[in-house]
């Protein structure tokens, strides 16, 4: 009877699993930062593709109902308002845009806007004056950036504050429970 050794298996020795172990723990080391940044990432390009379609939207309006529209920027909350017209009333506001919560939780860094952080469209939908708004988002910062005309002459007759866009907001909250 012919008995030939039977070979068992062949199983990993433990210097080869470690050596599959640390090249693992090395591509995710390297990996793992930059799929975080692209979260951060994602967010900037969303607001920031947010910023210009509603700097179209009122480009656009200011064309069809032949009034100048003013984009008011408030830079410490985050927001921005475009209101109808030059005598900025809460009742002529068309739009807040708040950047603080989901889906952005970006900030608005700073604007070249002055102290009144304010731009106007003509009723032609041209933009006054040419601005940049950067946002930022855990230390990345991109700059939007807006080519208008020289000055139009147009200035709004009176300043919202950020207390009565946020007045307005919960007027609009209330009014739809009602």
């Amino acid at each position: 009877m012919d008995v030939t050794a039977q070979s068992s298996p062949r199983a990993f020795s433990m210097i080869e699993l470690v050596i599959v172990v640390a090249i693992t723990g090395i591509v995710a080391a390297i990996a793992v930062p930059k799929f975080a940044d692209a979260g951060s990432g994602r967010r900037i390009s969303a607001a920031k593709r947010t910023l210009i379609a509603d700097v179209e939207m009122a480009q656009l309006r200011a064309r069809a109902t032949s009034k100048a529209h003013v984009i008011k920027f408030y830079p410490d909350e985050n927001s921005y308002i475009i209101v109808e017209g030059t005598d900025i009333k809460r009742e002529s506001v068309i739009l807040t845009r708040d950047f603080d919560p989901d889906p952005y939780s970006i900030g608005i860094n700073r604007t070249s806007l002055g102290t009144n952080q304010y731009a106007v469209i003509s009723a032609f939908g041209d933009i006054s004056p040419t601005f940049v708004v950067g946002l930022i988002h855990d230390n990345i910062e991109t700059a939007v950036i807006f080519t208008g005309v020289a000055d139009l002459g147009i200035f709004p007759d009176d300043i919202i504050t950020i207390d009565e866009v946020k007045k307005l907001s919960e007027d609009v909250i209330i009014g739809a429970i009602k």
